[in-house]
């Protein structure tokens, strides 16, 4: 029979070797890409205050140039989980990559200011969408579901896309290229929006995220299908990171730009004026079937697919009803 002592012993091992939840204390080891943006903040901030560790997570950031390129490297094996717009998932999916929903991130805003936005020179005559037949709109990438955003918005003011010129260009370079005329439209996204919109030269034509699909999801976290087969537990847990990192964020706005200030490099007075994200891990499947639907009329799904066919049951808990 083994006396007290030993008995306290056995119970301080098993603590040890449990923890206090009575789940084994080993953190999991998980590769994710990222994107060197304000809103992916709450997920760098998810590493530095701890969050993923209290999850039982031991989280390697990689950091990529675009969704697509995250794609790629979670294709070729590099990187667990990725950040990406859900119309590129949509994209990646029909031609078989197999990606799995785990977690939303972030939703455009309701109504304006927002990040995406058509920015053109106050000296350009330019005063309303309906004028941008014949122009040159500046676009990071083609294909994409930003890109889809602007031809709905077109359309909506009566602008047939296919009687505007889109040319690829990387964000950081509209400012530039549209104020030495090469473009008449910057087709952006923060800091770069906001940079535009309080400069000299610049003005905001109209908020294209919010002016196809207010609210519509535009950041998404993914994992291949045979990842999450064998490690849904852990998934689980970077979920749960993803909440509680949202949660911190919101609890005190402040704080939250000073973390966007550190994070990106940006000039504090920038994200001064910057509009927080909208971060969101509520989920509303209207929205989600509407973009698929947007994604496919404008001919970058090529056939019709269902919100369903994304929302797996490890997102259920947190569609709004």
């Amino acid at each position: 029979m083994l006396d007290r002592r030993s008995l306290i012993f056995a119970a301080s091992v098993a603590l040890v070797a449990f923890g206090a939840g009575g789940a084994i204390a080993q953190q999991a080891k998980l590769k994710v890409g990222t994107l060197k943006q304000a809103g992916l903040t709450n997920v760098w901030v998810a590493k530095q205050a701890g969050i993923f560790e209290r999850n039982g997570l031991d989280v390697d950031l990689t950091e990529f140039r675009s969704g697509n390129e995250a794609v790629a490297a979670q294709r070729g094996g590099h990187v667990d989980l990725i950040l990406s717009i859900p119309g590129t998932a949509m994209n990646a999916n029909e031609r078989g990559f197999d990606l799995v929903f785990i977690a939303q991130n972030e939703t455009a805003k309701a109504q304006g200011p927002d990040s995406g936005a058509l920015v053109v020179l106050k000296d350009a005559g330019i005063d309303s969408v309906s004028q941008l037949a014949g122009k040159k709109i500046a676009l990071s990438n083609l294909h994409s579901q930003k890109h889809v955003a602007v031809q709905v918005t077109l359309r909506k003011h009566g602008v047939d896309p296919a009687k505007v010129t889109f040319l690829e260009i990387p964000f950081g370079n509209h400012p530039d290229t549209l104020r030495s005329k090469q473009i008449d439209v910057a087709a952006s996204l923060d800091p770069w929006t906001t940079q535009m919109r309080l400069s000299d030269y610049a003005k905001i034509l109209a908020w294209d995220y919010v002016e196809s699909l207010p609210e519509q999801p535009i950041g998404a976290w993914f994992a291949r299908a045979d990842f999450v087969q064998k490690n849904r537990n852990v998934v689980e847990r970077f979920a749960k990171s993803i909440h509680d990192s949202i949660d911190y964020m919101y609890a005190d706005v402040d704080r939250a730009r000073n973390n966007i200030t550190t994070y990106t490099g940006l000039d504090p007075a920038l994200v001064k004026e910057l509009p927080l994200n909208n971060w969101s891990y509520k989920i509303d499947p209207a929205k989600w079937q509407a973009v698929a639907d947007m994604m496919h009329a404008s001919g970058e799904l090529q056939k019709p697919h269902k919100a369903d066919e994304y929302l797996s049951d490890l997102v259920k808990p947190y569609i709004v009803k």
